[in-house]
């Protein structure tokens, strides 16, 4: 008798973000002789994703979408996509694939089903009605069997706190992991002590990534010291009420020290060119940008808030600041702005502990591990 193939699934709301942050998961599962299939809403990189030999299955719904009618027709096709495809595991990350795939697989009574938190979101930032809600969904939804990451301990105790999840079907696993050779300081060409000193902050432009700080830091910076320069790189997110507007970012062309840049899916050349890399956010599951700067050797400043404070230990890698406060956040670019001997102190820092925490293989086999708990890999 043919022994059949073992299957996961992975859902997610992006494709983008699968192909960028959880590529190699799914190669290492395919590489191990199992089925993978990526679903997420249809964009570019579903393409690339199936160039890469994988399964691709388009689950068309609105991220931040409130509707409950839409939110049960997401419910349905997974009820449905589940109950055909018959996976061993499922894998789901953010809210509504962590809900309502959780629930789905459920009802298919799919063997395996692994959920990860990346970070509280716009829900709990703003309290209220909405976070009431969706803690009830996420209490629903763990109720049962279900192996829960978390990429720092605050959002992991929240969840125990509230109980929204039981201790046991916790798990800590900081980061999804890059790959420190691809990130490395010898990836780019690196000035060792560029006329300029350039601060970077990289991501989705939202305002609770810290970028209105960011930029009343930067005038009081140059104010200071002219021979200082900033990069802002990434593109508003219009699927989260929180995005900044392309007329706010617009209008930062009128400063000249600013440089605003849209997103690229390799950010390698931006920060070889940086001296220091920064993000003022409010909160975060675990930054990949913070991460990636770390790999190349980059100083970081950023918030004394959950998720940060797992990528920089204050005055080794990096300086940690209060979150929405713009006079210590100018404060400490200024301290690294005018000492070179520490930015390539923490940079080194930075690098030995992307390496030694990081590095993808790492959380590659943290990861399998939870899945051997679900099934025989």
């Amino acid at each position: 008798m043919v022994k059949e193939q073992k299957k996961i699934i992975f859902v997610y709301n992006s494709a983008r973000y699968l192909y960028n942050f959880r590529l190699s998961l799914m190669q290492s599962m395919k590489k191990k002789g199992w089925q993978v299939i990526a679903v997420s809403p249809y964009d570019k990189y579903a393409q690339k994703i199936t160039y890469k030999g994988l399964r691709f299955w388009e689950l068309p719904f609105k991220r931040k979408g409130q509707n409950p009618i839409e939110d049960l027709g997401l419910l349905f096709r997974l009820v449905q996509f589940y109950a055909h495809e018959k996976p061993t595991i499922v894998h789901h990350f953010t809210v509504k694939p962590v809900i309502y795939g959780t629930l789905a697989a459920r009802y298919s009574k799919v063997p395996g089903i692994v959920n990860l938190v990346p970070g509280l979101g716009y829900a709990f930032s703003r309290g209220g009605y909405l976070q009431h809600i969706v803690e009830k969904m996420y209490r629903l939804a763990f109720s049962t069997r279900t192996h829960v990451i978390f990429q720092n301990p605050d959002d992991l105790n929240h969840f125990i706190r509230r109980k929204l999840v039981r201790p046991e079907q916790t798990h800590l696993i900081c980061g999804s992991g890059i790959d420190t050779e691809f990130y490395s300081p010898d990836s780019f060409p690196q000035e060792k002590d560029p006329p300029q000193v350039t601060f970077t902050l990289a991501g989705r432009m939202i305002w609770d990534k810290g970028i209105a700080e960011f930029v009343e830091a930067a005038k009081i910076v140059h104010a200071e010291n002219k021979e200082t320069q900033f990069f802002l790189i990434g593109d508003p997110d219009y699927g989260n009420p929180n995005s900044v507007s392309e007329i706010w970012l617009e209008n930062l062309q009128y400063m000249d020290f600013i440089k605003r840049i849209g997103h690229k899916d390799d950010i390698r050349p931006f920060l070889a060119q940086s001296s220091v890399a920064v993000l003022p956010s409010y909160r975060e599951g675990a930054p990949r940008f913070l991460i990636e700067a770390a790999s190349m050797g980059k100083p970081i400043i950023t918030t004394d808030v959950p998720g940060c404070r797992e990528i920089v230990t204050h005055g080794r890698n990096g300086l940690l600041v209060p979150k929405k406060n713009v006079a210590s956040l100018a404060q400490a670019m200024l301290v690294l702005a005018d000492d070179p001997v520490k930015r390539r102190q923490m940079g080194a820092a930075g690098r030995e502990r992307a390496l030694n925490v990081f590095n993808e293989h790492l959380v590659i086999r943290k990861t399998q591990e939870i899945y051997a708990k679900c099934a025989d890999i």
